[in-house]
C-alpha cells in the first residue's frame, strides 16, 4: 500500500481504481452542456485535504478531483494564483474537467510564504510545485490515472508553477516531499495570464533585496539554456487580450528600470524588441506570453499561443482552457 494509502485508508465502497483518500470524499455531480444541446450529469469525486509537503513542521495540502468514469485518466495538476491562497480556486475549472475525465491534483502552493520573496523562497516554492506533481504521479496510478500524461497549469501566478514543472523540475528527492520520488517529465503545459520574467510591481522588493537570486530564478524559466535537455513537453498559452499588469520600460542605462533590473544580459530587451513588443513603452502579459511562445518555438518545442478577448479571469474561459489539457495529455 502507498504512503497516500496508509494515511487516509480506502473507502472500500469504491473500486480499487477509485481509491478515495480520507474520511470527507464529497461525490459531486456536474451539468454539463452536450453538443445536442443536452444537459448530462457526469459525476466525480472531490478528496479535500490531503497532505503532500511539509516545510518547517507545516503540512500543505492538495485536493484531488476523480472522475466516476472509467480510466485510465490523463493526470492535471493545477495551480492557482495569489488572489486566493487555496487549492478551490481553481474549483471551476477542476470541476470541469474531472467531469469530462481528467484527474485533477490542486495544490495550495503558496500558504504561509513570508513576502516580500528572495531567490531562496522562490527556490522553496519550485520545490514545493515539483513535489505536488511528483506525488500527483506517484499515486495516479492507484486512482486510475496515467502519470504518463500528466498535464500541468497553472493560471495568474500559478503559471510560474507549472512551467517550472516542465522547465525546472526536480532532478531528485524533495525535502519534505511525501513522495521520495522525483517528478517524472510533463506531457503538456497549460498556463495563461502569467508573468514569465517577473517583471510586475510584485517582484520589485525581491529584486532589490537579492537581485543576483531572483535573476538566477528568472533564467531558469526564460532562458533556454537553463531548459532540460530531454524536453519535449507542448504548450498551450494563452493571455487576456485586454492587456493585464501593463508597465512602462525605460531606458535600457537605467539601472532601475524594470527591465534592466530583471535581464542584466539585455536578451529579453532584445527579443522583445524584434517582436515590436516595445514599440509603446509599455509591457503587459499579452507582450510576456508572446516573448515565451517566441522563445518555445525557436527551441523546436510545439507551443500554440491564443489571445482571448477580455480580462484577467478564467470565469469566461473554462471549455478552452479543458480542450488545451486535453490536447496536451494527448486525448
Amino acid at each position: 500500500m502507498s504512503n497516500l494509502g496508509k494515511r487516509h485508508p480506502r473507502n472500500r465502497n469504491h473500486s480499487p481504481q477509485r481509491a478515495i483518500f480520507g474520511a470527507f470524499a464529497i461525490t459531486l455531480g456536474l451539468l454539463v452542456g452536450a453538443s445536442s444541446g443536452t444537459a448530462l450529469a457526469r459525476d466525480f469525486t472531490m478528496t479535500p485535504n490531503v497532505p503532500y509537503m511539509t516545510i518547517d513542521d507545516r503540512e500543505v495540502y492538495l485536493d484531488i478531483y476523480t472522475p466516476n468514469s472509467e480510466g485510465p485518466w490523463p493526470v492535471v495538476v493545477a495551480f492557482h494564483g495569489t488572489g486566493a491562497r487555496d487549492g478551490r480556486a481553481t474549483y471551476n475549472v477542476a470541476t470541469e474537467a474531472a467531469a469530462q475525465g481528467l484527474l485533477v491534483f490542486t495544490p495550495t502552493w503558496l500558504d504561509g510564504h513570508s513576502f516580500p520573496m528572495t531567490g531562496e523562497v522562490v527556490d522553496t516554492l519550485r520545490q514545493e510545485a515539483n513535489c505536488a506533481v511528483a506525488f500527483a504521479q506517484q499515486h495516479a496510478t492507484e486512482l486510475g490515472g496515467d502519470p504518463d500524461r500528466t498535464v500541468a497549469y497553472g493560471f495568474s501566478a500559478g503559471l510560474t508553477p507549472a512551467m517550472w514543472a516542465a522547465l525546472a523540475p526536480e532532478a531528485g528527492p524533495i525535502p519534505g516531499c511525501a513522495t521520495d520520488a522525483a517528478p517524472i517529465p510533463v506531457s503538456g503545459v497549460v498556463a495563461g495570464e502569467g508573468d514569465y520574467f517577473q517583471y510586475t510591481p510584485f517582484f520589485d522588493d525581491a529584486f532589490q533585496s537579492d537581485p543576483v537570486g531572483m535573476q538566477a530564478q528568472g533564467a531558469a524559466m526564460i532562458d533556454p539554456a537553463m531548459w532540460p535537455a530531454d524536453l519535449d513537453a507542448s504548450f498551450f498559452l494563452w493571455s487576456a487580450g485586454d492587456g493585464s499588469e501593463p508597465r512602462t520600460v525605460g531606458d535600457p542605462g537605467d539601472e532601475t528600470d524594470v527591465l534592466a533590473q530583471r535581464d542584466p544580459t539585455g536578451s529579453i530587451r532584445a527579443d522583445l524588441e524584434r517582436l515590436g513588443q516595445l514599440e509603446d513603452g509599455v509591457i503587459t502579459l499579452v507582450d510576456a506570453g508572446r516573448l515565451m511562445a517566441d522563445r518555445l518555438a525557436g527551441a523546436g518545442l510545439e507551443v500554440t499561443l491564443d489571445e482571448h478577448p477580455g480580462g484577467h479571469t478564467t470565469l469566461d474561459k473554462v471549455p478552452e482552457l479543458i480542450g488545451y489539457m486535453q490536447a496536451a495529455a494527448g486525448e
